[in-house]
This record gives structure tokens, C-alpha cells and sequence, in this order.
């Protein structure tokens, strides 16, 4: 049995958020690099905060001491605003082992070590009401603090920094900083109250027009620089991405956000050249044209069915020639034509210019000036969904991690084909020196998602592991290959996911990976299946737990295409260590999720049938006597009885069961589809298993529709069963 080269080394990359909102403190540049050991001092009663008033770019640097005392799990901070609306914080504090200090990120929720210059925390956002009290409880106590009063070293203290409080003359007054063992009542962080102004009034917006001389001024502290337009939601970490649910009825429902990477790009996108330029210039629609966005298609990223998939987001590592300052960029995504997201049918409707074929397509857009949400809603367009703002980074260098999240309103409507696509725009950005940089090189994108399945259930089998992968060495380091014997699971058992439980010594950052599995030779002449783009976990710090879920080619559907794990004949699963920041991680403990299918049943029943028969005979001599002879015989007859049902079977793309595949199939199922309640065929799950010939096993769609007609129009046999990817190229 072959198995792929699961050996990739991938290059490493920064883990900066989008918003830079907060600095290691000045003085941490001078400390060694040895821990500092001093003994720690019990405060019975913490002190009212030295600093009672604060108003943005205000901070208190304060004695963790005074404030908390050993055995703390908390530091509570209570205040006031004096106007109603949002404010945003930022919370860092030193600790008595390298890295000596840790950020709070607002988006992760957690802390992060920003020690390396290059990654960046991002700030807090509470909703506050005038004259209310507010109470943050930071939860400290995953952090090796040291309760040090008598240093100024920052061992020994932490900084509470006010970012955003309001408009001018906005300020909020702290009535106290306390330690304790439980966390008092914390006011939910929450986006600005006005979506449509953010935290920095000062916070430059996209230039309305991409040749305008008019370049944004970079706001005087980056670290206010706390605005709504990028959501505070990044799932693709290692925070709650996996969850199991038995059903209690013979299945479960399992659910995984994943992250898969694509590296070795280069794409150029160029500023001012979007595809209304193009409309608008179309003898510069050429060949090689410059362009500000690209458009991936899901199967781009490994996606091989989209079941149960809600895309997440989207994360684009460019890099420019020379440190950027800012860099202002914008997303969109595939939706359901004509749906509430679909932003550019609602401009077609309104008879904008240009827009005459557009559609089945969200947009972000700009805040103001033409272009902007409020410009088309002035020329009579109607969005059934407000678009985005999209994106910004400040302090950007020249390697950036630019993170667009798909609007939570917007997933529900986004596009279920694994040809659909995600984009991303590069709107605007500057150097260091204040001149607009042109053009911004993509070399990797990573594509975030959530896959939820129910599935058939049993019940799991679980074995503890202990052992180390490197992503360095020979194939044997760096992969885990374990037998489904090992794990007790055989021939009778169909194998639906597999989680990992992940440990490492010291923070992995992004740990990329990659699962195999040994499937029948239906699925792959070489009895393997594995993914071709790999898994990666952001933020994994130093443990994680990771989700397989089977996809629809090895899992099977559960109806006619069945589970095609091979958990026999050589039957075994790898995982792969590719890349970490870790040197080394353990796989503690595997467990696997199966089913046991129900197998048909012979009975075997013995009738024993008895025949009785009367024999005459007459014998004439002088005397005449008659005897009578009864024999009997007992013939045995087997009969067998199968205790099976029949399950239904598909004919190619005769979905409305008039025996064969026409161009009407494509028409009722169009119908179907547009309604529902009107056009359900009276043999529903009979015509949708004839009708589902593209992706088999994920329903009834357009592309269902699409193959029926290129069937009629003699481009595609019947009997072809096909992948949306297939389609496509048939199509074009």
C-alpha cells in the first residue's frame, strides 16, 4: 500500500492580528533573559487605583501586588463613562517566567506573548452606559505572576490602558482594581453600539477614489486604533472548534472548524483596478491585466464536498516590497443568487450601470464617497443585507496577516458547491514614509470553516498514545501510523471521525497537519485516502484538540454509497506533524468514532411434510383373501427465508419518474427547487436519488439540473456521475 509524502516542510508565518492595538512596554527591552525569582508578598486589601480618571491613550501602570495577592485567579476592574456608547481597553501584565509579559487579546479572549515584534494583541470592546458601573474580571490565572511591589521591573506590574472612550470629552472614572478567587459580574465585550462609526474617530477610511491625492494620516498612537469593521470572532483558533453529540437514536452529530492552508503564491493584486474598472474600460480587459483581487474557488482549498459546511473566513498573507504603514482591504463571497446577501443583483434591479448580468455575489464596500453603501442607496438600491466595511491593519510591516470574516448574516446564504468562491480585495495602503503603495504580493490564504454531520453511531473506541512527532527528520518522526486493529476496531465497524488530542512543551503557534486514512479499493486503487491541502490549527498554543471528520468520498452517504474506511487488509490512519513553532509535539490520546452497519439476516426455516398412502392387494385361489398394507413415507422440504428490504435503486436523471432522463428532469428539478411545496415530487426520495448526479450524496441542486441538460444536449452519457468540478469543465 502506498502512502502520500506527508513530509512538506511549510514555511513559518507570523501569527499578527488584523488590529494592532497594543505594545510591549518600553521597559521590557532591557530585560534579561533569565527569570527573576522573588518572593511573593500577601495583600490582604488592595488599594483603590492611584489614577481615578482616564480618557484615551490614558494608562495606568500599577504594582500587581497592591491590587491581588497570591492564589488570585482575577483582577477585577470597576468604572464608570460619563457618556453612553463603547470603550476599548487593553490589558497586559508582567509574569516571573520568559516571556516576562503577556497581552490580553480582545479577539481571542486570551493572552498571547507579543515578544517577538511581530505579533500584535488586539484591544477590548464593552458597550457602557453613562453614569453605570462596569466591571472587567480578567481571568489571570493560566499566568505564572509575580506579586512583586518593591521592583519597577515589569515582573512586578501591569498597565490598563484606556484606547477609546467616546467621543471628545469622553473619559470613565475607575472606582477600583481588586483581586479574587472567583470573577465578579463582567460586563459581555461587545462591537460599538454605532456599527457605522468606529472606535477612532480619527481612523482613516478607504479613499473614495484610488487616484485621489488624499492619503489617510496614521492615528497617533496605533494602539486606538479599535474599530468595528473587523469582527472579534477569529474561529479558526484552537478555542472550542470541535463538538460531539450523541443523539441517543443510532446516530451523532459531529462538528469541526478547520483551517486549510495554501502556500507558494504569487499574486499580485493592484490597487484601483477592480471589475467595474474593467466594465468601464473594457479595451484594458486584457490578458495579465492588473487586478486588486483574486477569487479562490473552495475546492482550492481541499474542499472535495461542501455538506454541512458553513465557510468561515478568509486569511491572506501579503507581502509587499517595502514595510507598509496601512493597508485598508475588503472581501466577498458566493451566494445564493437573488438571496438578502446577494449585493450585486440588488444593484442590477436598481438599474446601476454596469450591472446588468451581476449576481449571485456578496460584496464589502466602502464607508463613504462613490463605491460606498450609502452612495448605491442614494442611486435607489435596496440590500436586503447592509454590506461590510471590510478590513484594516495599522503598523502593517511587510508581511501581513489580513483576516476577513464572512458576515455572520451573509453565511446562511453563501454558495454550496465546491466551485463557489471567496475573494479578497486590496483597496489601499501607504508606506512608512506616507507614499501609497501600489501593489501588494499574496503568497499564502487560509480558508476557515465549520462541517457539521450527523451520522451513524455506535460508540468510540479510545487508547492513550504518548508519542512524540517531530516536523523535522525522517518520515517515521515527523508521521503516527496506527492500526484500526490496535484501536479495537474491525471488519464489522465503519469508521466516521477520529479526534487527536494534542500536547507540546512550549507554545506550536500554528500547527499545520494532515490526516490518512486506508479506504477500499473503490475509492483508491492504492487503498489510501488523503487530503491534499493541509489542516492547520492558528493560536494552537501548547495543546489541542483536533476533529477529523471522514469527507463524503470515504464516509459514503449511508444509502447507496456506503462507508469506505478500510479498517482491515492493512487497515491503519496517520497523522502528520508538518510545522510548529514547537520542535516537538505528543499525540496523548486518539479516539475513534464508528458505527456497526446492520448486516441482512438469513433464517432458515425446515417444514417436514407427512404423506400417507393405502395399497389394495388381491390374491385369487380357492380361497379369496384380501389384505390391506399401509405404508408411510415422510419427504422432507427447506425453505429460506431473507429478511431483508430492498433498497430503493437510482435511475440517472429521471427525476420526475416517467422512466428516463429528459430535458424535463432539469425543469422539475429547477421547479423544485424555486418551490418546493408546489413541485415535490409524490415519490420524493425516489426522484432525488435518480436526480442527485453531481456530488452524489448531497442533494438536489442546480448543478443536478445542469448535467440533465448537458445529457440532452449530448455532452455528458448517461449514467455519468460526476464531481461539481467535472461540471465545470464540462461547461466552459
Amino acid at each position: 500500500m502506498r502512502k502520500s509524502n506527508l513530509t512538506k516542510r511549510l514555511r513559518a508565518t507570523a501569527v499578527s492580528m488584523v488590529m494592532a492595538v497594543s505594545a510591549v512596554p518600553a521597559y521590557m527591552l532591557s530585560v534579561p533573559a533569565v527569570a527573576v525569582v522573588a518572593p511573593t508578598v500577601e495583600v490582604s486589601q488592595p488599594k483603590t487605583a492611584s489614577i481615578a480618571t482616564m480618557t484615551a491613550k490614558d494608562v495606568q501602570r500599577l504594582y500587581t501586588a497592591d491590587y491581588a495577592k497570591t492564589g488570585d485567579k482575577y483582577i477585577n476592574i470597576t468604572f464608570t463613562a460619563n457618556y453612553t456608547g463603547n470603550m476599548s481597553y487593553g490589558f497586559g501584565i508582567g509574569t516571573a517566567t520568559a516571556p516576562y509579559w503577556y497581552e490580553l487579546d480582545g479577539t481571542k479572549g486570551g493572552f498571547i506573548d507579543t515578544s517577538d515584534g511581530k505579533t500584535e494583541a488586539s484591544g477590548t470592546d464593552v458597550d457602557v452606559t453613562e453614569g453605570e458601573s462596569v466591571t472587567i474580571s480578567i481571568d489571570v490565572s493560566k499566568l505564572d505572576i509575580k506579586f512583586d511591589p518593591s521592583t519597577s521591573q515589569y515582573p512586578g506590574e501591569f498597565e490598563f490602558r484606556c484606547y477609546y472612550a467616546g467621543e471628545a470629552g469622553g473619559s470613565i472614572t475607575i472606582e477600583s482594581i481588586s483581586g479574587s478567587a472567583t470573577p465578579q459580574a463582567t460586563t459581555t465585550p461587545s462591537k460599538p453600539t454605532d456599527p457605522d462609526k468606529p472606535v477612532d474617530p480619527d481612523a482613516p477610511d478607504k479613499p473614495t477614489d484610488p487616484d485621489s491625492p488624499d492619503k489617510p494620516d496614521k492615528p497617533a498612537d496605533p494602539s486606538q486604533d479599535r474599530t468595528d469593521i473587523v469582527p472579534n470572532n477569529n474561529k479558526h483558533t484552537n478555542e472550542n472548534n470541535w463538538s460531539f453529540i450523541d443523539n441517543k437514536d443510532g446516530t451523532a452529530t459531529i462538528t469541526s472548524t478547520v483551517a486549510r492552508q495554501i502556500d507558494g503564491l504569487d499574486i499580485l493584486l493592484t490597487k484601483g483596478y477592480d471589475e467595474d474598472y474593467y466594465v468601464a474600460h473594457p479595451d484594458e480587459d486584457v490578458e495579465g491585466k492588473p487586478i486588486n483581487s483574486h477569487k479562490f474557488q473552495f475546492s482550492d482549498f481541499g474542499l472535495t464536498d461542501t455538506a454541512g459546511v458553513t465557510i468561515e473566513s478568509l486569511t491572506c498573507i501579503l507581502e509587499p516590497d517595502k514595510p507598509m504603514d496601512q493597508l485598508v482591504y475588503g472581501g466577498g463571497i458566493s451566494v445564493e443568487p437573488q438571496s438578502p446577501a446577494d449585493t450585486e443583483y440588488s444593484k442590477q434591479i436598481a438599474g446601476i450601470e454596469g450591472k446588468e448580468d451581476a449576481g449571485y455575489w456578496y460584496n464589502d464596500m466602502g464607508l463613504d464617497g462613490d463605491g460606498s453603501v450609502a452612495y448605491f442607496e442614494e442611486q435607489g438600491v435596496e440590500f436586503g443585507i447592509t454590506p461590510g466595511n471590510g478590513g484594516r491593519v495599522y503598523d502593517a510591516g511587510d508581511y501581513i496577516e489580513a483576516y476577513w470574516e464572512v458576515p455572520a448574516e451573509v453565511q446562511p446564504y453563501v454558495g454550496g458547491n465546491t466551485t463557489d468562491g471567496i475573494s479578497f480585495q486590496y483597496w489601499w495602503g501607504n508606506d512608512t514614509e506616507g507614499e501609497e503603495v501600489e501593489a501588494v504580493t499574496m503568497t499564502s490564504a487560509i480558508l476557515t470553516y465549520t462541517k457539521s454531520v450527523t451520522v451513524p453511531y455506535e460508540g468510540s473506541s479510545a487508547k492513550e498514545i504518548g508519542k512524540s512527532l517531530t516536523h523535522t527528520g525522517t518520515d517515521d518522526q515527523k508521521n503516527l501510523e496506527v492500526s484500526y486493529a490496535d484501536m479495537g476496531i474491525d471488519e464489522t465497524m465503519d469508521v466516521y471521525a477520529i479526534r487527536f488530542d494534542i500536547s507540546a512543551k512550549s507554545d506550536v503557534k500554528k500547527l499545520v497537519y494532515n490526516v490518512g486514512t486506508g479506504v477500499e479499493e473503490r475509492i483508491s486503487k492504492d487503498y489510501w485516502y488523503q487530503d491534499e491541502v493541509n489542516y492547520c490549527v492558528l493560536d494552537a498554543g501548547d495543546t489541542a484538540q483536533i476533529m477529523w471528520i471522514a469527507p463524503q468520498a470515504v464516509a459514503g452517504n449511508g444509502d447507496d454509497i456506503p462507508n469506505g474506511v478500510n479498517t482491515t487488509k492493512d487497515g491503519t490512519f496517520i497523522i502528520g506533524y508538518y510545522y510548529g513553532e514547537a520542535d516537538a509535539i505528543t499525540v496523548d490520546n486518539i479516539e475513534v468514532y464508528y458505527d456497526v452497519p446492520e448486516t441482512t439476516t438469513t433464517t432458515t426455516e425446515t417444514t417436514t411434510t407427512t404423506t400417507t398412502t393405502t395399497t389394495t392387494t388381491t390374491t385369487t385361489t380357492s380361497t379369496t383373501t384380501t389384505s390391506t398394507t399401509t405404508a408411510t413415507t415422510t419427504p422432507t422440504t427447506t425453505e429460506s427465508t431473507t429478511t431483508t428490504t430492498e433498497a430503493l435503486k437510482a435511475t440517472w436523471g429521471d427525476f420526475n419518474l416517467d422512466g428516463k432522463a429528459t430535458i424535463a428532469d432539469s425543469v422539475a428539478i429547477l421547479q423544485f427547487i424555486a418551490n418546493p411545496d408546489e413541485y415535490t415530487p409524490k415519490e420524493e426520495e425516489q426522484a432525488s436519488l435518480n436526480g442527485d448526479v453531481v456530488d452524489k450524496g448531497n442533494g438536489i441542486n442546480t448543478d443536478d439540473a445542469l448535467a440533465i441538460q448537458l445529457f440532452d444536449a449530448g455532452l455528458v452519457k448517461e449514467g455519468s456521475y460526476m464531481t461539481a468540478d467535472e461540471l465545470s469543465a464540462i461547461g466552459k
